[in-house]
Parts: C-alpha cells; sequence; structure tokens
C-alpha cells in the first residue's frame, strides 16, 4: 500500500528506535554546529531531526521514570567531565542510566536493548569530549596574551629605575622593578606579574632566581 510522504514519515518516527537514533543524530549535529559556529545548516539539520524525533516520541506511550532515569545519566555524565579521580566512574554509571532509562522509555514497542547501549554510548563519549575540550580551552584561556610572559626571563633595554622597558620573547614591553631600586640596559629579570600592559619583573640572580 503507498503512503503519502507526511504518513510515511509518521510511521518511521512512530517506531521507538527510527525516534532515538534520530534523537541521537540531532543532538550530535547540533554539538557540530556549536564546535564550529556559523555553519547554520548543521544546527538547522540537528533541529528539524530533532524535532521529528520528539514527534516521534510524543506518539508513542512513555514512562516518566524513564525520562527521570536517562536524565540521570545526562547529568552523571556532565559531572563525570568535570571530576577528575570519579570522573569516569561517573561516566560510566552516566552511560548506564541512559541506556536503562532508554530500554524502559517506550512501554511498547520497546526501543532494542543495542540501540539503547549504542545511543548512550556515542552520546556519553561525545559529550565527554567535547565538554572537556571546552573545560580545558577555559583553563588554558589566561595563558595566552601577556598572562603567558609570567615566569619568563625578560632583557632590560631600557634602564629599569624602576620603570622602563625590557625585551621577552622578542617583544619590547614597558616594565616595572619590584624589588631593588635599578637594573641597567642588558641586566635580565624575571617577569612576576602583568598589570595592564605593563609587566611586573624582579631582579634575577646569578643562580637564576629572583631576589626578594
Amino acid at each position: 500500500m503507498n503512503l503519502l510522504p507526511n504518513a510515511a514519515l509518521v510511521v518511521f518516527v512512530d517506531n521507538p528506535d527510527h525516534a532515538v537514533l534520530l534523537l541521537l543524530c540531532g543532538i550530535l549535529f547540533i554539538y557540530a554546529e556549536f564546535n564550529k559556529p556559523g555553519t547554520v545548516i548543521l544546527g538547522c539539520f540537528g533541529a528539524l531531526l530533532t524535532m521529528f524525533a520528539l514527534y516521534g516520541l510524543s506518539l508513542l506511550p512513555i514512562r516518566p521514570a524513564a525520562v527521570a532515569v536517562a536524565l540521570a545519566g545526562v547529568i552523571l555524565v556532565g559531572l563525570g567531565c568535570r571530576l577528575r579521580t570519579a570522573g569516569r566512574i561517573a561516566d560510566v554509571a552516566g552511560t548506564l542510566c541512559i541506556a536503562l532509562g532508554l530500554v524502559n522509555l517506550v512501554i511498547s514497542p520497546p526501543v532494542h536493548f543495542v540501540v539503547a547501549i549504542v545511543t548512550a554510548a556515542i552520546f556519553s563519549f561525545v559529550t565527554s569530549w567535547l565538554v572537556r575540550i571546552a573545560l580545558l580551552a577555559r583553563q588554558n584561556k589566561s595563558l595566552v596574551g601577556p598572562q603567558a610572559l609570567i615566569g619568563s626571563v625578560a632583557i632590560v633595554r631600557t634602564p629599569l629605575a624602576p620603570s622602563g622597558q625590557v625585551e621577552v620573547r622578542g617583544e619590547l614591553w614597558q616594565a616595572t622593578l619590584q624589588a631593588g631600586e635599578h637594573q641597567p640596559a642588558g641586566a635580565r629579570v624575571i617577569v612576576r606579574g602583568v598589570q595592564g600592559l605593563e609587566l611586573l619583573v624582579e631582579t634575577r640572580t646569578a643562580d637564576g632566581s629572583s631576589a626578594r
């Protein structure tokens, strides 16, 4: 029997396995849009797939408790990205909760076990990977720009008395000597801080440490 396009779509998304896989694909496309903003097409396609999946699930008898278990799994995966020692345990526990929630999500017909496991594993892995990359980038943000110069050795180009210019990593910076009254041109100092666009430096002793 030939079905109209809209009827064929309803039949397709009315299958719980199809709905769950569409939801996963939609989320992954949305992730891709956030990872490479400006593409637009990926985000729109992901949103479309997500809406189809949610529409299909709305046609099925859903267990609210299973939804709660799956959401708890998502939260555990998110927490696992922030935890160090127990992070892997949280990831595994979150993945199992998501899979358990998906298996019991629809009363009849149920989501197949293999589909639930694969969906939970892919979602958890991609989510954990992207969140950890974002957290790492956030932690390293302070190392970009003048903050990255802290701890570097600078060469005095104009005498510091206590302010002058120093060269560090091939660039000239205005600097102020924190300890001591004067450093001649050619002396070596250590960058200890940044105040606006000015470096705070200290005298470098013969053994390479700073004089305090």
